[in-house]
Protein backbone atom coordinates (compact mmCIF):
# COMPACT_ATOMS: atom_id res chain seq x y z
CA UNK A 1 0.00 0.00 0.00
CA UNK A 2 1.34 3.43 -0.97
CA UNK A 3 1.43 6.12 1.71
CA UNK A 4 2.03 9.65 0.52
CA UNK A 5 5.07 11.23 2.16
CA UNK A 6 5.04 14.66 3.78
CA UNK A 7 6.87 16.36 0.91
CA UNK A 8 4.31 15.16 -1.63
CA UNK A 9 1.44 16.21 0.60
CA UNK A 10 3.01 19.66 0.91
CA UNK A 11 3.54 19.92 -2.86
CA UNK A 12 -0.08 19.05 -3.59
CA UNK A 13 -1.38 21.51 -0.99
CA UNK A 14 0.85 24.32 -2.26
CA UNK A 15 0.28 23.55 -5.96
CA UNK A 16 -3.23 22.03 -6.19
CA UNK A 17 -3.36 22.68 -9.95
CA UNK A 18 -0.37 20.27 -10.26
CA UNK A 19 -1.87 17.55 -8.03
CA UNK A 20 -2.61 15.13 -10.88
CA UNK A 21 0.83 15.67 -12.41
CA UNK A 22 2.57 15.13 -9.05
CA UNK A 23 0.51 12.00 -8.42
CA UNK A 24 1.39 10.68 -11.90
CA UNK A 25 5.08 10.94 -11.03
CA UNK A 26 4.39 8.07 -8.61
CA UNK A 27 2.58 5.95 -11.19
CA UNK A 28 3.36 2.24 -10.88
CA UNK A 29 5.03 2.15 -14.32
CA UNK A 30 7.10 5.25 -13.52
CA UNK A 31 8.38 3.64 -10.34
CA UNK A 32 9.05 0.29 -12.00
CA UNK A 33 11.07 1.93 -14.80
CA UNK A 34 13.13 4.02 -12.36
CA UNK A 35 13.83 0.95 -10.21
CA UNK A 36 14.84 -1.00 -13.32
CA UNK A 37 17.21 1.79 -14.32
CA UNK A 38 18.84 2.06 -10.90
CA UNK A 39 19.18 -1.71 -10.55
CA UNK A 40 21.14 -1.85 -13.81
CA UNK A 41 23.17 1.29 -13.11
CA UNK A 42 24.30 -0.34 -9.88
CA UNK A 43 25.17 -3.60 -11.66
CA UNK A 44 27.07 -1.64 -14.35
CA UNK A 45 29.70 -0.59 -11.79
CA UNK A 46 30.05 2.86 -13.31
CA UNK A 47 33.04 4.50 -11.63
CA UNK A 48 32.44 7.39 -9.25
CA UNK A 49 31.56 10.44 -11.29
CA UNK A 50 31.79 14.11 -10.35
CA UNK A 51 28.18 14.82 -11.26
CA UNK A 52 25.01 13.12 -12.47
CA UNK A 53 22.71 14.97 -14.84
CA UNK A 54 19.07 13.94 -15.10
CA UNK A 55 17.65 15.44 -18.28
CA UNK A 56 13.90 15.88 -18.43
CA UNK A 57 13.90 15.15 -14.72
CA UNK A 58 10.29 16.07 -13.99
CA UNK A 59 10.15 16.29 -10.17
CA UNK A 60 13.00 13.82 -9.58
CA UNK A 61 11.08 12.43 -6.62
CA UNK A 62 10.95 8.83 -7.89
CA UNK A 63 14.54 8.65 -9.16
CA UNK A 64 16.76 10.77 -6.93
CA UNK A 65 16.37 8.79 -3.67
CA UNK A 66 17.47 5.64 -5.51
CA UNK A 67 20.42 7.40 -7.15
CA UNK A 68 21.53 8.77 -3.78
CA UNK A 69 21.76 5.20 -2.45
CA UNK A 70 24.09 4.24 -5.31
CA UNK A 71 26.07 7.52 -5.44
CA UNK A 72 25.70 8.99 -1.92
CA UNK A 73 28.30 11.76 -2.29
CA UNK A 74 27.70 12.74 -5.91
CA UNK A 75 26.02 15.96 -6.96
CA UNK A 76 22.81 15.38 -8.91
CA UNK A 77 21.60 18.07 -11.31
CA UNK A 78 17.95 17.90 -12.32
CA UNK A 79 17.20 19.60 -15.64
CA UNK A 80 13.69 20.29 -16.83
CA UNK A 81 12.16 22.76 -19.24
CA UNK A 82 9.07 23.24 -17.04
CA UNK A 83 9.94 26.12 -14.69
CA UNK A 84 7.16 25.33 -12.21
CA UNK A 85 8.23 21.69 -11.93
CA UNK A 86 11.77 22.88 -11.16
CA UNK A 87 10.40 25.26 -8.52
CA UNK A 88 8.46 22.45 -6.85
CA UNK A 89 11.55 20.22 -6.87
CA UNK A 90 13.75 23.01 -5.54
CA UNK A 91 11.41 24.26 -2.81
CA UNK A 92 9.71 21.07 -1.65
CA UNK A 93 11.30 17.80 -2.69
CA UNK A 94 14.98 18.77 -2.42
CA UNK A 95 14.88 21.98 -0.38
CA UNK A 96 17.36 20.78 2.25
CA UNK A 97 19.62 18.65 0.06
CA UNK A 98 22.80 20.45 -0.97
CA UNK A 99 23.77 17.68 -3.42
CA UNK A 100 20.55 17.88 -5.48
CA UNK A 101 20.27 20.95 -7.69
CA UNK A 102 17.13 21.38 -9.82
CA UNK A 103 17.64 23.79 -12.75
CA UNK A 104 15.28 25.25 -15.34
CA UNK A 105 17.21 24.31 -18.48
CA UNK A 106 16.34 23.46 -22.05
CA UNK A 107 18.13 20.12 -22.32
CA UNK A 108 18.42 20.51 -26.10
CA UNK A 109 20.95 23.36 -25.79
CA UNK A 110 23.06 21.88 -22.99
CA UNK A 111 26.19 19.75 -23.50
CA UNK A 112 26.27 16.89 -21.02
CA UNK A 113 29.17 14.94 -19.49
CA UNK A 114 29.98 12.52 -16.63
CA UNK A 115 26.81 10.42 -16.16
CA UNK A 116 23.72 11.51 -18.08
CA UNK A 117 20.34 9.97 -17.29
CA UNK A 118 17.36 10.55 -19.54
CA UNK A 119 14.27 8.46 -18.79
CA UNK A 120 12.15 10.48 -21.18
CA UNK A 121 14.05 10.23 -24.46
CA UNK A 122 10.75 9.85 -26.34
CA UNK A 123 9.95 13.47 -25.40
CA UNK A 124 13.05 15.09 -26.96
CA UNK A 125 15.69 14.88 -29.64
CA UNK A 126 18.92 13.13 -28.62
CA UNK A 127 21.00 15.24 -26.27
CA UNK A 128 24.54 16.48 -26.83
CA UNK A 129 26.81 14.25 -24.73
CA UNK A 130 30.60 14.59 -24.56
CA UNK A 131 32.59 11.58 -25.72
CA UNK A 132 33.71 9.38 -22.83
CA UNK A 133 30.61 10.17 -20.77
CA UNK A 134 28.31 7.49 -19.43
CA UNK A 135 24.61 7.45 -20.31
CA UNK A 136 21.56 5.67 -18.94
CA UNK A 137 18.69 6.14 -21.36
CA UNK A 138 15.06 5.05 -21.56
CA UNK A 139 12.55 5.50 -24.35
CA UNK A 140 9.55 3.65 -25.75
CA UNK A 141 7.58 2.84 -28.88
CA UNK A 142 4.33 4.45 -27.68
CA UNK A 143 3.61 6.81 -30.56
CA UNK A 144 -0.04 7.47 -29.65
CA UNK A 145 0.93 10.35 -27.33
CA UNK A 146 1.41 13.70 -29.06
CA UNK A 147 4.40 14.68 -26.87
CA UNK A 148 6.27 11.51 -27.88
CA UNK A 149 8.29 13.03 -30.70
CA UNK A 150 11.24 10.63 -30.66
CA UNK A 151 10.11 7.05 -30.08
CA UNK A 152 12.33 4.07 -30.92
CA UNK A 153 11.69 0.42 -31.70
CA UNK A 154 14.63 -1.12 -29.84
CA UNK A 155 17.32 -0.46 -27.25
CA UNK A 156 19.92 -0.68 -30.03
CA UNK A 157 18.16 2.07 -31.98
CA UNK A 158 18.27 4.22 -28.83
CA UNK A 159 22.00 3.46 -28.43
CA UNK A 160 22.61 4.48 -32.06
CA UNK A 161 20.76 7.80 -31.56
CA UNK A 162 23.17 8.70 -28.77
CA UNK A 163 26.32 7.24 -30.30
CA UNK A 164 26.81 4.75 -27.47
CA UNK A 165 30.06 2.93 -28.32
CA UNK A 166 30.40 0.73 -25.24
CA UNK A 167 27.04 -0.82 -24.33
CA UNK A 168 27.01 -2.14 -20.77
CA UNK A 169 23.30 -3.06 -20.75
CA UNK A 170 20.52 -3.04 -23.33
CA UNK A 171 17.05 -4.39 -22.66
CA UNK A 172 13.32 -3.85 -22.66
CA UNK A 173 10.26 -4.05 -20.44
CA UNK A 174 6.90 -5.01 -21.91
CA UNK A 175 3.82 -3.07 -20.87
CA UNK A 176 0.26 -3.46 -22.13
CA UNK A 177 0.37 -0.67 -24.74
CA UNK A 178 4.10 -0.24 -25.37
CA UNK A 179 7.63 -1.50 -24.78
CA UNK A 180 10.11 0.47 -22.68
CA UNK A 181 13.70 0.30 -23.94
CA UNK A 182 16.83 1.01 -21.93
CA UNK A 183 20.51 1.29 -22.72
CA UNK A 184 23.39 1.99 -20.34
CA UNK A 185 26.86 2.59 -21.70
CA UNK A 186 29.56 5.01 -22.70
CA UNK A 187 29.49 7.48 -25.56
Amino acid sequence: MFVMDAATQKAIKKYPHRAVDIAQSYDEKQIKCKEWLCEHIEMANIPKVKRIYVAGSWYGNALVPQLKEIFPDTEIRLHDIDEEVVGISKNIFFKDDDLVKPDHIDCAVYEYKYLVINTSCEHMAPLKVRPGSYVALQSNNYREIEDHINCVDSALELAEQYGVKDIIFAGDLEFEKYTRFMVIGRV
